[in-house]
């Protein structure tokens, strides 16, 4: 071995093999914290509406703009421009340069003082990576080390893409592409040579050279930059433009601070929040599933609706439209205006959670059907209270009592009582339980706490679930997760290359058949096809919705569209939903203060809303010649218009309804009705209170049913009136045979005639009443006990 390092010339090739594939090893595996930090940096994230029309670029935390440029995109005459500035061999060296530092050193020497630099592209790279707080003797030794690292891991065009998209700028800039819009209004494919020059000179000294405040200083150092890249023969041959910049095109400069764009502010926050919480950082460029002129659209609608309405308090809206066969949100609209402080614009009401009213009742509905009811089901529009020491008294919105309806026009024309009568038999927590499904964050505790208001729409929720959940009608049961970007047959397209889907000459017109409806491998079946489809059915009915809203206004549509509306908290929430076999909208409209509207503004506002975003999306030419499917296990035989039960002779009306196959005329089908016999109707006891509340046609039928008393029921908590006077408390009493009543009260007996409804004297302590009807010993009673304070 001594003679090796008396004499190193004899080496032998092995030897001096082995020492630089160990010297490599170590530059190419050492380990490079600073470099796995710096790879992992996040960059300013470009948002695409679904036609590629720039939406928003959104900065870093601190504030620094750094868009990501692909380095196969950027024109290769814009890297030659900076490798002349910086780094003329930079293809031939191994990230140190020895000419340059040589060239450096004897100019330095013969100024006196530091004139000439040495740093390489690489080297330069190296110095970013690590961001030394300060320049020393050990700092360089470590850049030139790192230079060397570098270089062992990646290849020349990858370096340079690197250092291309970190470039210092100065003011809040890093990078070519954010350089050339915050200096030149521009993307860098279309930069003009002149301007390609002015930003290659920009990093050497930012304050002085920066265009937009010294012009003529920059074009100045721009200009000599030009001459040297034209003394290139190689590049002056293969980019002439560069090469041959005359007068004209230096004085054509026109500097310019980019005015980013801010459309969508909501959905974009929105999906910028999901993407770092899932994925721990945003890609550079994202195309979002929505279109920007649809959102426009729902945008301007919205502002003028609440113009019109400022007076009444409402100050702000939001909406959000659903492609149903991808799930794809089409528009997000978060509040009237962003900017509108006052009114709480920033605040997002896709996502603010409100009592949504009577546009929650279709899933209702939806569970009805589930459990076995069928259109034609009577349901009791009376007077009624539900519960013991808290008793709910439910109105309709009108203050109306319909007396008995088919389940179709309760749910077409949304009645508040039927509603309620259906909750407490199906149960709080069956129903609580099917909303999850449907997608709401309703835990069973909340929906404990709601009582038989969730029913009306009682339990805050957000019109993002709203939507989701109202697309699965005309999904046929199926719940698939909302996607917030651009889809190509099904799959996530972030690229800016293609463009499909919804057209761009319309507004999103390109309306696919719904021959067979979507199975995602995510899609979770929250209900039957059938029961969604009767639920369309209903919505989508003129006839059933009648009763409610009357004929015409905003739920005429020219094609097959279902609607639903909703209003709570003294209209300072009034909701729309709207939905045809395609696309859902949905609209809300308030105020984010709490404030009680001035009154009553009603639903048709956001109707008229969700109305005409049905319209434009269905503006095409044959995109309105799109049905809802009809339910295949059910076949429409025709019923009285008021039993609901296949008509006899001596039905007036008669419709046509659903029945499941099998329970048609034939076969299993109920038994005829019985509530006409060639008169007037005779309706069940259960009616009474509604049929004597005004001169109505028809009788009762008492002995139908067995004698109960209808109010005070069990654990009744009566409490005295607050104005003092007299105190009663109201019974009443229907079923039974015989047209009298043998009262017991607390030891007190007494009779009555029908119809049962008679007073009590209010007595404070604990009461037994006890009722009984028919001959012969008494044949029925019934027994409740209650308290008065």
């Amino acid at each position: 071995m001594n003679k090796y390092i008396n004499n190193p010339q004899k080496l032998p090739p092995a030897l001096c093999l082995l020492f630089f594939l160990l010297l490599f090893l170590l530059l190419r595996f050492s380990p490079y914290s600073a470099l796995d930090a710096f790879l992992e940096r996040p960059y300013s994230t470009r948002f695409y509406d679904r036609r590629e029309t720039l939406v928003q670029i959104i900065p870093l935390e601190d504030g620094i703009r750094r868009e990501y440029a692909d380095i196969e995109t950027i024109p290769p005459s814009v890297p030659d421009v900076f490798l002349t500035a910086e780094d003329e061999r930079f293809f031939y060296h191994f990230g140190i340069d020895p000419l340059s530092v040589l060239r450096a050193m004897y100019q330095n020497i013969r100024a006196g003082r530091r004139i000439s630099g040495a740093s390489t592209v690489t080297m330069q790279l190296a110095r970013i990576i690590a961001a030394p707080s300060r320049r020393n003797i050990f700092s360089k030794a470590a850049e030139l080390f790192n230079a060397l690292r570098l270089e062992a891991r990646f290849s020349k065009k990858e370096i340079l893409g690197m250092y291309l998209n970190s470039i210092p700028f100065g003011f809040q800039t890093e990078g070519l592409a954010s350089a050339a819009r915050n200096f030149f209004a521009s993307e860098i494919a279309f930069l003009t040579p002149a301007e390609v020059f002015c930003l290659a000179v920009i990093p050497r000294r930012p304050a002085a050279y920066n265009p937009l405040t010294e012009k003529a200083a920059c074009i100045n150092a721009a200009e000599k930059l030009a001459l040297r890249f034209a003394d290139n023969s190689r590049r002056a041959s293969a980019y002439p433009l560069y090469a041959s910049l005359t007068g004209d095109d230096w004085n054509t400069i026109r500097p310019a601070r980019f005015a980013y764009p801010r459309y969508m502010p909501h959905m974009v926050r929105y999906v910028h929040r999901r993407l770092r919480e899932q994925t721990g950082r945003t890609p550079p460029d994202y195309v979002l599933s929505a279109d920007l002129n649809l959102q426009r659209a729902a945008e301007d609608l919205i502002a003028a609706g609440i113009r019109r309405q400022a007076a009444s308090r409402l100050s702000t809206g939001a909406a959000v439209v659903i492609d149903n066969l991808s799930g794809e949100v089409l528009a997000w609209v978060g509040s009237a205006d962003y900017d509108d402080e006052r009114a709480g614009g920033q605040i997002d009401g896709v996502l603010a959670k409100n009592q949504m009213g009577s546009s929650m009742k279709p899933f209702l509905y939806a569970l009805a059907l589930e459990h076995g009811y069928k259109p034609a089901d009577v349901l009791a529009d009376i007077p009624s209270k539900f519960g013991s020491e808290e008793v709910y008294i439910p109105r309709n919105f009108n203050n109306r009592f319909n007396g008995p309806v088919l389940l179709r026009i309760a749910l077409g024309s949304s009645l508040n009582i039927p509603a309620v009568h259906l909750l407490d038999r199906l149960g709080i927590q069956n129903y609580g339980r099917f909303l999850a499904l449907a997608g709401f964050d309703i835990s069973p505790e909340e929906a404990e706490d709601a009582g038989l208001g969730l029913a009306l729409g009682n339990a805050p929720v957000s019109l993002e679930e709203l939507a989701a959940a109202f697309s699965i009608f005309p999904r046929d049961g199926q719940k698939i997760p909302l996607r917030f970007d651009k889809t190509e047959s099904g799959t996530a397209n972030p690229g800016l290359t293609e463009s499909s889907g919804l057209t761009a000459n319309s507004g999103l017109t390109e309306i696919f058949g719904l021959e067979e409806i979507p199975r995602a491998g995510s899609a979770v079946s929250v209900m039957s096809a059938d029961t969604a489809r009767l639920i369309c059915s209903m919505l989508s009915d003129r006839r059933a919705r009648l009763l409610g809203f009357g004929r015409g206004g905003n739920f005429e549509t020219p094609f097959p569209a279902i609607f639903k509306t909703g209003t709570a908290n003294q209209f300072q929430n009034i909701v729309a939903l709207g939905a045809t076999p395609r696309f859902t909208a949905a609209v809300w409209m308030g105020n984010f203060t709490g404030e009680t509207v001035i009154g009553r503004t009603g639903s048709s506002l956001p109707a008229s809303v969700v109305r005409s975003l049905l319209m434009r999306l269905h503006s095409a030419p044959g995109s309105r010649n799109v049905k809802f499917r009809e339910p295949s296990g059910w076949v429409r035989v025709p019923v009285c218009a008021l039993s609901g039960l296949p008509p006899s002779g001596n039905c007036p009306y008669v419709i046509e309804e659903y029945f499941p196959s099998g329970e048609g005329l034939a076969g299993t089908a109920p038994a005829a009705c019985n509530w006409h016999h060639g008169g007037a109707p005779v309706y069940p006891p259960e009616y009474q209170n509604w049929f004597l509340s005004l001169l109505r046609e028809g009788e009762l039928d008492y002995a139908s049913a067995p004698l109960q008393i209808i109010t005070p029921r069990d654990d009744y908590r009566f409490l005295p009136s607050s104005g003092g006077g007299n105190n009663s408390i109201p019974v009443e009493v229907t079923g039974g045979t015989g047209d009298e009543l043998t009262v017991e009260h607390n030891g007190r007996m007494f009779t009555v005639r029908r119809p049962f409804v008679f007073f009590l004297p209010y007595t404070p302590g604990r009461h037994t009443l006890t009722v009984r009807s028919g001959s012969g010993g008494y044949s029925e009673s019934d027994t409740v006990r209650f308290t008065a304070e």
